[in-house]
């Protein structure tokens, strides 16, 4: 007789997926409430989608997703506590980018290795950042820009999040990429909201970060776009250019994956997979995501560890290089 992991596996090889998973699960999973946390302030754009997803999962299991928020230290406190409670399945944990790669590179001393200690589901958020400036400065676009930084060495600033996050990398990133003598200015505490402030004030000139962030400024008016920085236009924005036709090379990626602890049985991570791929499936459920960023590649297994192995090899060592 065939073993329920051999089953399991057997089915879905052969395309039964989570229809048929499901019935040989439900014995024993879930079957109490299931928590996630988001290592963002509630509210936050990631938070809203999270949500989302957790309402659509509620939905197909039949038992309530629970959103845990654990913000702060980069991520450090919402890993670690998603890596305390036991793998057994209960706890889904919204991993950040930065935990990848940024974290590993800044502190040697971390208490977890997220390579080791977390099992990728699936990629939940996938955004490219976006620079604006000022209208005041009457550019239009990248080039028109970077011409005028070079036309005006050490005058313009770009705000940004905090030291070593990655809007802030990127900035650092654009301006040894360009050559130009821009000042960067992370906002410890405001981020973007800060930046975008003092770009009303005029002691800023332009900003990076996701489209979430700055939707409100550009549909105002107060923000100029001029790029998104993934290495395709969204049709969600399709007249925002990409950076790369300016900046050979320069994308930089906001995203998300839901994750489980290691040691988390194979069938339940097998099975939370197919699940997370169903509800992602959804045109309703897309639609929704949309507004919380334009962007969206949904990818699991494999392909999702070779996009994240890429990331880390990309960003590690310039988190290393700007990491003030």
């Amino acid at each position: 007789m065939l073993s329920k992991r051999a089953l399991l596996a057997g089915m879905a090889a052969t395309g039964f997926g989570l229809a048929a998973a499901r019935p040989t699960l439900a014995q024993t999973y879930p079957t109490r409430p299931v928590k996630m946390v988001v290592p963002l302030p509630a509210g936050s754009a990631p938070d809203v989608r999270h949500r989302l997803i957790g309402q659509a999962l509620t939905q197909l299991w039949g038992q309530q997703i629970v959103v845990e928020n654990k913000p702060g230290g980069g991520g450090i406190i919402g890993t670690r506590a998603a890596l305390g409670e036991q793998p057994d399945g209960y706890t889904l944990f919204a991993a950040l980018a930065s935990i990848y790669m940024i974290l590993p590179a800044q502190n040697e001393n971390l208490p977890f290795d997220v390579n080791k200690d977390l099992i990728p589901i699936g990629l939940t958020a996938y955004e490219g950042l976006v620079m604006a400036c000022s209208p005041k400065l009457g550019v239009r676009t990248l080039a028109d820009f970077i011409a005028l930084a070079k036309k005006m060495p050490d005058k313009l600033v770009i705000g940004t999040n905090p030291a070593g996050s990655l809007p802030h990398i990127t900035a650092k990133l654009f301006v040894d990429m360009t050559k130009t003598a821009i000042t960067v200015v992370p906002y410890a505490t405001g981020g973007t909201a800060d930046a975008i402030r003092d770009i009303l004030g005029g002691r800023v000139h332009a900003v990076i970060d996701g489209w979430a962030s700055l939707r409100g400024g550009i549909e105002s008016k107060d923000l100029t776009p001029l790029a998104i920085m993934s290495p395709n236009p969204t049709a969600q924005l399709p007249d925002l250019p990409v950076a790369v036709a300016t900046v050979p090379g320069l994308t930089s990626i906001g995203w998300q994956a839901l994750t489980v602890r290691r040691g988390t049985p194979e069938p339940i991570v097998r099975f939370v997979t197919d699940s997370l791929r169903k509800v992602l499936e959804d045109p309703a459920l897309q639609k929704r995501l949309q507004e919380t960023g334009p962007q969206f590649q949904p990818l699991f297994g494999a392909e999702l560890t070779r996009f994240i192995e890429s990331e880390q090899k990309f960003w590690l060592p310039l988190a290393k290089k700007y990491a003030t």
